[in-house]
């Protein structure tokens, strides 16, 4: 019996480091699933500032070149330009005098200040039907 004597001790010290991990990995585990969370966030946010920058174009269309830029009131922000592609194509359903003109949209959108986030969204548009040439 006095051989015994302190294992409790030893036992609930043991115990004790055990939760003590325990409660470390937990800790790590959320710490890790907020930051996932916070990314994802600023992820979508940046994507649709890119997404605004690139309506603003397509509203502005078809007077190009157009180059812009703005701030969301999330603190993201976008650059945005605009361009004819020369191209000119025709469409089902209207007749050879009536063509489509293309334009290209790039849209950049950034993350707020405190963070370095970046997406950019790209787009071509058909605009139309314009006439060409002289109807008869």
């Amino acid at each position: 019996m006095k051989r015994e004597r302190g294992s409790a001790l030893v036992i609930t010290l043991m115990l004790l480091l055990i939760l003590t991990a325990i409660g470390i990995y937990a800790i790590s585990v959320s710490t890790t699933e907020m930051d996932v969370t916070l990314q994802s966030r600023i992820g979508t946010a940046t994507l649709d500032a890119a997404e605004a920058g690139a309506h603003q174009a397509i509203d502005t269309i078809p007077p190009v070149p157009f180059s812009g830029s703005g701030t969301l009131a999330n603190a993201t922000s976008y650059s945005v330009q605009a361009w004819a592609t020369g191209l000119l194509s025709l469409a089902p359903g209207y007749g050879s005098n009536f063509r489509f003109a293309d334009y290209g949209v790039q849209s950049t959108g950034s993350g707020p200040p405190q963070f370095v986030a970046q997406r950019t969204v790209q787009a071509v548009m058909k605009y139309g039907p314009v006439p060409v040439g002289t109807m008869y």
